[in-house]
């Protein structure tokens, strides 16, 4: 994150230039603009500024400041501390850079920040000179402020109105903190002035006696009227939130200029109780002019369309807008609304760090080659998110999170990022609310290449998408990369999908040029990218992408409706219109060389957790083909449908799906004729997947590296009604969303999963002849047989393994399923993992004999099974593998 937080003004920054007459300097990328009170002075390249003694400055000092600060000289030479992004520059007239390096090391002032004000500071205002090395700064900070002098420290903090001079007292609401400038204008009768700037409004203060006017720049400072058009234009789009009430229900209203045409929305809650009550979108159908009147039939999430008028008189702080709202009998409701924010929706950001894990700070677009249309600025997560009309308040300092105990490794379990969620996240709650949770961590231990994971997890009662992990690796990777991938992650919480799965959506959604594929969007990835000309690839995408979401998804962010936007609203891939106005279309056939099938067993018991085995093969099209390796339904590669009984098509939604980099391939021939993979699909971020008897449809879909998607044929199974009373019984002790989201995580600590772990606990105890305990044994095996990262206060706390539990467990899930006198058991797929996983426990209780008893029992077992040779093949490498690094590890 930067050190001042992204503004939505046509300039970046403002400083004065210290001379008898006020004067101003004015940031716009490379170049700046000077005024005094009444003119225009000049404007042009930074560089050429103060007669030329800026030539030379660093590129990205040169293109991207966001701040100066003129440091007075006792010989009254030129002295300046830029400020770009994070970084900072102290340069000098005749002797250059004096420091170059992060702002909060800065000699002289990084010290004395408090830690409240070491990121997304709204102003860095310089005060008068007095003599060098003893000057001071004001911070200002929402409605926080701190006065820092240089080389002595920190002297008032608290919030704005607490400073000593009467006229903090009477800044109107509006104007009581979050600035985007500010400016000291000069000393009138012994009386600080300083010029406030918000958005296209500004006002003249005095600290005494309080605002002298208020308004549109030139009505304010003749001079700042004056600037250049561009200087004048807010970077972002004409937009702005108002709120007002009506009786019991408030109004949350969205005011859209962007574009050609005029787009309002809204949502209404009921005052008393805060409950959410419905959302509408009206297309104003012309472009307008301020102040105006949009008027139309508004669409309603309650399919309650309604005849709308909307006046507004500006997009700033002081306007207004009323909404009336024409019922069926011609009765009217008024809305008198008064403006929040430039903002249309505010999102409070809670963020938590691995000890070494930082945020991937900025990129600047100054240094590689820019795409036609892409300013010179600096991009971070939250100004990425500012410029599609999202603000992003950092709720709190983030927080970095020691480890507390030494581990075997940092990487991340779906199973602990879940529970670190649920403890960790202050904000968390089972409720829609504008709330995010990040946590930095190392890696993921389920998808090694993830780059990050939305949460989407049905065992809180469906209140999803309200965390996400980033995976950094411990390294210092590309902040280009990591930027676009952080914002991936959030666009996921808002409820967007990849590029290329809208069309998987419910309901669905058109896909973009070349299936999504070709869509300059953050959500794309960047190595699947399809130009318009044939470009493929990263270099390509990079050479496009203006760091912007598609316009569809911009329509999604900005207007949706509240339910299928906020977090811990509508499931991940879901929204207000039925599923069945438009059903989920299959793709054109693939022409990759790639046949997908699914099988297993065709039936399942009351309860039974349906686990269906993936195969990925030639077609017999070709001698040779390539293929992505990951076969998870929890990756980027494949997705599962799912028709039920009465005919309803939806794709299966894992509880965490990861997000990763570009896939290796492999290349299937007659050494290696096919993948195989097997897939748990009982419960996902839906609920539970089969809740009723029935006959229901699988039908997998794989991404080729063609760009195509291989279907497979459909694959049927039946889930049975119980048999008798204890059918019933074990069944039901399967069934809840706890012991869904257990099977899931193949385990967890979590104190929220604490029922969910207590029925397989009873199902163990209770019924452990029945075929359905070995389910229940093999989740308390695996996860006892794993350490287990906690995230708690004080740190990072790490379970050590149980493996004396473990290999009973687990022990008991083998023998069961090798035992040729029952059909209870798990599938070959699982029961290869669960064997690799009992020689780990062993090993991990110093009884090394016995964990190669395992694997050599591994391999003889697939060997009696007559598997085909290549998969035995990978059979034996598994398991030579695992027992090189079960020895290399003792």
């Amino acid at each position: 994150m930067g050190f001042l937080r992204p503004k939505i003004t046509g300039f970046t920054g403002v400083f004065p230039t210290r001379e008898a007459q006020w004067k101003a300097m004015f940031l716009r990328g490379d170049r700046v603009a000077q005024i005094d009170e009444t003119r225009l002075l000049s404007e042009g390249p930074l560089t050429e500024a103060f007669g030329g003694k800026l030539a030379g400055l660093h590129e990205l000092i040169a293109s991207c400041s966001e701040a100066v600060l003129r440091v007075p000289t006792s010989d009254g030479t030129l002295r300046m501390i830029f400020i770009a992004g994070d970084m900072c520059m102290d340069w000098a007239e005749g002797k250059g850079a004096r420091y170059i390096g992060l702002v909060t090391e800065l000699p002289g002032f990084g010290p004395y920040l408090p830690k409240e004000f070491r990121s997304d500071v709204d102003v860095i205002m310089q005060m008068h000179d007095y003599q060098p090395n003893a000057w001071g700064v004001l911070l200002l900070k929402g409605d926080q402020c701190v006065n820092i002098g240089w080389n002595s420290g920190t002297g008032y903090q608290g919030p704005i109105s607490g400073l000593r001079e009467a006229g903090w007292k009477k800044l109107p609401a509006q104007w009581s903190g979050d600035f985007d400038h500010a400016v000291l204008m000069h000393v009138a009768y012994g009386n600080y002035q300083t010029l406030f700037i918000k958005g296209d409004q500004a006002m003249q203060f005095d600290w005494i006696t309080g605002p002298r006017s208020i308004g549109a720049y030139g009505d304010v400072v003749a001079g700042l009227g004056a600037l250049p058009a561009d200087y004048q234009k807010l970077r972002l789009p004409a937009a702005g939130r108002f709120s007002g009430t009506s009786g019991d229900m408030k109004l949350d209203l969205r005011i859209d200029l962007q574009g050609t045409l005029p787009v309002v929305s809204g949502d209404l809650f009921s005052v008393s109780s805060g409950a959410y009550y419905d959302s509408f979108v009206l297309d104003g159908g012309q472009a307008v002019t301020l102040p105006a009147v949009i008027s139309g039939i508004a669409k309603s999430a309650l399919r309650t369309n309604k005849k709308m008028s909307v006046s507004v008189d500006k997009l700033a702080p002081g306007g207004t807008a009323t909404v009336t709202i024409t019922d069926a009998s011609g009765a009217n409701t008024v809305y008198p609304c008064a403006y929040v924010s430039r903002f249309l929706r505010s999102i409070d950001w809670e963020i938590d760090a691995v000890t070494g894990m930082q945020m991937g700070g900025q990129y600047a677009t100054v240094f590689d080659p820019r795409p036609p249309g892409l300013d010179k600025k600096i991009i971070t997560v939250r100004s990425a998110l500012a410029d599609a009309g999202i603000e992003l308040r950092v709720s709190g300092t983030p927080n970095e999170v020691p480890v507390a105990e030494a581990a075997e490794d940092l990487k991340w379990s779906n199973a602990e990022l879940h529970a670190a969620m649920l403890k960790h996240f202050s904000g968390h709650k089972n409720t829609e609310q504008w709330k995010l949770w990040s946590l930095l961590a190392t890696s993921s231990a389920d998808v090694p290449a993830a780059v990050g994971i939305m949460f989407d997890n049905a065992a809180t009662d469906n209140f999803q998408r309200q965390g996400i992990a980033m995976f950094l690796g411990g390294g210092s990777s590309a902040a280009r990369t990591e930027i676009h991938s952080h914002v991936h992650e959030i666009g996921h919480a808002l409820n967007l999908c990849h590029s290329w799965e809208k069309n998987l959506t419910v309901p669905p959604q058109p896909l973009g040029p070349r299936n999504g594929y070709g869509d300059l969007s953050f959500m794309n990835y960047e190595h699947l990218y399809e130009g318009p000309n044939g470009e493929k690839g990263t270099a390509a995408f990079w050479a496009a992408f203006l760091w912007q979401f598609t316009p569809n998804e911009l329509r999604h962010l900005r207007h949706g409706y509240f339910w299928d936007v906020v977090m811990g609203g509508r499931k991940f891939g879901t929204s207000a219109a039925k599923q069945a106005e438009e059903p989920i279309a299959l793709p054109p056939p693939s022409r990759s060389g790639l046949r997908l099938q699914l099988s297993g067993r065709a039936s399942f018991s009351h309860g039974e957790p349906v686990v269906t085995e993936i195969k990925l093969s030639l077609d017999g099209s070709t001698s040779q083909a390539e293929a992505f390796p990951n076969l998870s339904p929890s990756g980027d590669n494949l997705t599962i449908l799912i028709t039920d009984p009465a005919g309803n098509v939806r794709p299966f939604r894992p509880i965490a799906r990861a997000c990763g980099g570009p896939d290796q391939q492999v290349t299937l021939d007659a050494s290696t004729p096919a993948l195989y993979d097997s897939a748990y699909v009982g419960y996902g971020a839906d609920g539970l997947t089969f809740p009723t008897p029935g006959t229901y449809r699988l039908r997998a879909l794989c991404k080729a590296p063609d760009s195509s998607t291989v279907t497979s044929p459909e694959y049927a199974i039946e889930v049975s009604p119980p048999r008798d009373e204890q059918d019933q019984r074990a069944g039901d002790l399967l069934m809840g969303h706890q012991q869904g989201t257990l099977l899931a995580l193949l385990g967890s600590d979590a104190p929220q999963l604490q029922e969910g772990n207590a029925a397989l606990d009873t199902l163990i105890a209770d019924h452990g002849d029945h075929p359905l305990a070995v389910y229940a044994r093999m989740v308390k095996g695996a996860n006892a047989g794993r350490h287990f990262l906690t995230l708690g206060e004080d740190g990072i706390e790490v379970r050590p393994a149980d493996t004396d539990t473990s290999i009973a467990q687990l022990g008991a899930v083998v023998e069961t399923t090798l035992d040729p006198g029952t059909d209870a058991g798990v599938d070959n797929i699982t029961l290869n993992e669960t064997m690799r996983r009992l020689a780990r426990a062993h090993a991990r209780a110093g009884d090394l004999k016995q964990a190669d008893v395992v694997l050599d029992q591994l391999v003889d077992t697939f060997r009696d099974k007559d598997v085909p040779p290549p998969v035995l093949a990978t059979i034996v490498e598994q398991a030579e593998t695992a027992r090189a690094q079960l020895h290399d590890q003792a």
